[in-house]
């Protein structure tokens, strides 16, 4: 690649990795089979959820599997992203100061690493739910095997991991595609351009060039 098409901004670089790409949309994908058979499990006026999958049994063994995928991708992230998303930096603490730049003044924003802090604060919520519901989903689906009091404990604690998650998830998308555009393409061909991580991910970027010199 030459310096001219580096300069331009136009030269594609390697971003994500695709075992980091099957990690993300199993996660994603079991997060909104989970929303959406959950509804459906819990509210019976939505029994159109239901008679899309098939009748309220059918949608149970989505809700179960689409759970013990989403326990196990999340373990997978928890993991692989853990470096890049669970430990902050003097940095980190002035980009929540500046709002990440948008709150309107983008003056004194730092460079972000491969993470920048709403994205590490979005880490450690996932991370804390996915162990919130993964924990209370194993107890409501074996309710005779611990007792009565956690059990009935465990409804609320869920619900409340549902709120969190479900906030979390629609900003985590609204941020990574019409507010950010070009942040989507990270996780769908693992390239991005070198203009968009100059934008959003400076202190990575020189970490990349370091590297690939």
């Amino acid at each position: 690649m030459s310096n001219g098409a580096k300069s331009s901004g136009c030269e594609l670089i390697e971003v994500t990795s695709s075992f980091e790409r099957l990690v993300h949309w199993l996660f994603a994908g079991s997060c909104i089979l989970l929303f959406i058979s959950g509804f459906g499990l819990m509210y019976h006026t939505l029994d159109f959820i239901a008679r899309l999958f098939g009748g309220y049994h059918a949608l149970k063994y989505v809700h179960n599997i689409s759970g013990l995928v989403f326990a196990v991708s999340g373990f997978f992230a928890a993991v692989t992203w853990f470096k890049d998303g669970a430990l902050f930096t003097a940095d980190d603490i002035k980009w929540i100061a500046t709002g990440g730049g948008y709150l309107g003044k983008k003056d004194g924003v730092p460079e972000s690493g491969r993470f920048n802090a709403g994205q590490k604060i979005y880490y450690l919520l996932k991370a804390a739910t996915w162990i919130l519901m993964s924990l209370t989903g194993i107890i409501m689906w074996f309710p005779f095997s611990f007792s009565r009091d956690l059990v009935i404990l465990c409804y609320p604690l869920h619900v409340l991991g549902v709120a969190a998650l479900a906030g979390a998830v629609i900003m985590h998308i609204c941020l990574g595609t019409f507010i950010n555009p070009g942040t989507i393409q990270s996780m769908l061909s693992g390239k991005c351009t070198r203009a968009w991580a100059k934008l959003q991910h400076g202190k990575w970027l020189k970490e990349y060039d370091e590297k690939n010199r």
